[in-house]
């Protein structure tokens, strides 16, 4: 795994919704130059949506 990757993923465990559209961002630039492979992406890119879906976002809030 890259330093990106692990940068990217460690952003989004305490992530709130703006930040995890960011992190989807990040991680379609960061898979566009190179610095992380297709599967990262896809993990970066799951863990973000769970993220927006409300998963972590809302469940100490509510």
């Amino acid at each position: 795994m890259s330093q990106k990757f692990d940068a990217l993923k460690e952003k989004l465990s305490n992530a709130d919704l703006g930040q995890a559209k960011e992190v989807m961002e990040q991680a379609k630039q960061a898979h566009e130059d190179g610095e992380i492979d297709a599967t990262e992406k896809k993990e970066l890119m799951e863990s973000a949506k769970s993220v927006i879906g409300g998963g972590k976002g809302l469940g100490g809030i509510l």
